[in-house]
């Protein structure tokens, strides 16, 4: 039984809890009868572990589910990934960061807003350790800003994913575009990436400029996944004490409006290519 949160885990272990909630059977009933751990039983509702096929069939019978319930609960089953997406320095990763990571690495579109910083998927490994010593506070462990680069590598290895990269689409703030981080040269090697970047196939980049006003996500970073056969997708939102997962419909549909609101007014990707290269200079 594999260890490590997963979207589809999460699902499987939500879909298990409102059943054990109809079946009226107390959760201590079913681990005695099935013969499993507490451990086991807490690790699938939490959505970080799938249990081996023949204690899932034990704990259904033993729920009693109707026979619609248990096919849908097989299915589930069998897609829940085993086994997590491996992830550079996981064991120094904050737990909700390593969960936004995963998260991420399951998803084929992101869109995000950032109004402080050039979002992780963008960022030269220089302007990534610059962040970093600037939230040294916040950070786990020593040095990361040293660990940083390689791991902002390791998650933009997403954008050449292949067979089928990630699709990016990401709506930058103007002052988050000027922001000095980590001195002239870092900006300008950061700016001429961007300038690349809005080339690729998969990546569209759209600046929201200063006089656009007041908006959603004028606060800090927002971040919403799609993933394959799922209408609804997730949402992160940033803060001082981390990022915070968002799977509740209508949650979800109220970030999604949110970001939507800020594309409106943001520029064109041509004008975004332009306004780039002016804060770059000559």
């Amino acid at each position: 039984m594999a260890v490590g949160t997963t979207r589809g885990k999460r699902k499987l272990g939500a879909l298990m809890e409102g059943y054990l909630a109809q079946s009226g059977i107390k959760a201590d009933k079913v681990i005695k009868e099935v013969r499993t751990s507490r451990s086991t039983w807490n690790r699938m509702i939490a959505g970080e572990a799938r249990p081996r096929w023949a204690t899932f069939i034990a704990i259904l019978a033993v729920m009693k589910v109707s026979d619609e319930d248990r096919e849908r609960a097989l299915a589930l089953w069998e897609v829940a990934d085993d086994e997590a997406a491996p992830i550079e320095h996981a064991a120094l990763l904050p737990k909700s960061y390593l969960r936004f990571r995963r998260d991420e690495a399951e998803a084929v579109i992101e869109r995000t807003a950032d109004a402080v910083l050039i979002p992780g998927l963008l960022q030269t490994p220089e302007y990534a350790s610059a962040v970093a010593v600037g939230n040294r506070f916040l950070l786990p462990g020593e040095n990361w800003d040293e660990k940083a680069g390689p791991e902002r590598r390791d998650r933009q290895g997403l954008l050449r994913r292949q067979p089928e990269p990630l699709i990016l689409h990401a709506l930058i703030d103007e002052a988050a575009l000027r922001r000095e981080i980590g001195g002239p040269e870092i900006m300008r090697a950061q700016w001429e990436h961007l300038l690349q970047a809005v080339q690729w196939q998969n990546v569209t980049i759209q600046v929201i400029p200063n006089g656009a006003g007041a908006y959603g996500a004028l606060s800090g970073t927002l971040i919403i996944y799609d993933f394959p056969g799922d209408d609804l997708g997730s949402a992160y939102v940033d803060s001082l004490i981390g990022l915070s997962p968002v799977e509740d419909e209508p949650g979800v549909t109220r970030l999604r409006a949110v970001w939507e609101d800020a594309a409106t007014r943001a520029l064109s990707v041509e004008e975004t290519t332009d306004l780039i290269r002016t804060v770059r200079g000559s």
